[in-house]
């Protein structure tokens, strides 16, 4: 981790003109932390942005943010997830998530490259309707929904600690 260097230390014994100082104590070495504004889940970042985009430029503002469109992997991370946006968003309005299945049917991937594992769909969904490849959260039951990309959502980014 990142070591924060003080000017001044208690000194435990003096070396010529030099003082000698203790190692550094844990206190001082510092975790990896999320920016301001961003909440920590499982050594992930999680923010939410409130501008509506359609999936796509969703996406991209999440890459300009070094992040991508949040993945979920546990009912405690989507919780988690859950209570950001609401947070923000008391009436947790639908907000996309980064899975989609636009390049092969029935093949769900999440944009930042994760498994594909956990998944918390609406009773009836995902329907593939009308050409739906993207998914967004807080629909009707408040779980999971496909939907077309090129409607516009708020939406939640996620980065990597460290």
């Amino acid at each position: 981790g990142i070591i924060m260097f003080l000017s001044t230390c208690t000194p435990t014994r003096r070396v010529g003109w030099d003082l000698e100082c203790p190692p550094l104590s844990e206190e001082y070495k510092t975790t990896p932390s999320c920016p301001l504004g961003w909440v920590k889940f499982d050594r992930r970042c999680f923010s939410y942005v409130s501008q509506t985009l359609d999936w796509a430029s969703a996406e991209a503002y999440c890459l300009n943010q070094g992040a991508n469109l949040a993945s979920i992997h546990s009912e405690n991370e989507y919780q988690t997830v859950k209570a950001l946006i609401r947070a923000y968003d008391p009436k947790q309005n639908p907000t996309w998530l980064g899975l989609n299945n636009c390049q092969k049917r029935r093949s769900w991937f999440w944009s930042d490259g994760t498994k594909f594992g956990y998944t918390k769909w609406n009773k009836g969904e995902p329907n593939n309707l009308n050409e739906e490849c993207c998914v967004h959260m807080n629909w009707a039951g408040k779980d999971w929904n496909d939907i077309p990309c090129n409607l516009a959502y708020p939406f939640v980014c996620v980065k990597r600690l460290g």
